[in-house]
């Protein structure tokens, strides 16, 4: 797996295999990157259940001014700090070990524009993004990847669905409050 473009383009992107780990498809990084590009550059960028840390490092690559990477497990940890550290500039990212449902009372939430969650497939995900949007900064914009047969609400709180896309087993879905 590599980084797809910007600054880091090519560079190699480590994993390992683990029944646990899903690292997000290039196709679906590609399509992702491309609907938020105009927005990307100079954001604060959340990478929530970072897993190997691959979207974080594209967003990175592609401008984001910083980058936080969420993951409870030690090994997605131990493979991030090396993905991070082969990038070469480790400055504008920030790594935290923790759950997700801990991280929502960490003042950082509250500071990000751009958010990528890719939890596990049996995580109750629609419990954990009520929490969430309640504590997000009101003008970030949110993307869920899931699994296509696991259906997400259309709405939490101030934050509505604005597009649905579908990659084979997987979703993506995006959120932003609506202007009025």
């Amino acid at each position: 797996m590599r980084i797809l473009a910007g600054e880091f383009k090519y560079k190699k992107v480590n994993y390992i295999k683990d029944k646990n780990l899903r690292p997000t498809r290039s196709i679906v990084r590609k399509s992702f990157f491309d609907t938020i590009q105009s927005i990307v550059k100079g954001s604060v960028f959340l990478d929530l259940f970072a897993g190997v840390g691959s979207v974080g490092l594209e967003a990175a690559s592609r401008g984001a001014e910083e980058v936080i990477f969420v993951d409870k497990s030690y090994r997605s940890i131990d493979i991030i700090k090396r993905n991070i550290e082969s990038m070469g500039n480790v400055s504008k990212f920030r790594l935290i070990h923790t759950n997700a449902f801990k991280f929502l009372d960490n003042s950082l939430v509250r500071s990000v524009d751009l958010v990528y969650v890719d939890a596990p497939y049996d995580f109750e995900i629609n419990i954990f993004l009520k929490d969430f949007f309640s504590k997000i900064n009101k003008n970030a914009v949110v993307c869920v990847e899931h699994a296509k047969d696991s259906r997400l609400d259309d709405r939490f709180l101030d934050f509505s669905k604005i597009k649905n896309r579908n990659f084979g087993k997987n979703s993506l879905d995006y959120f932003e409050v609506e202007n009025e």
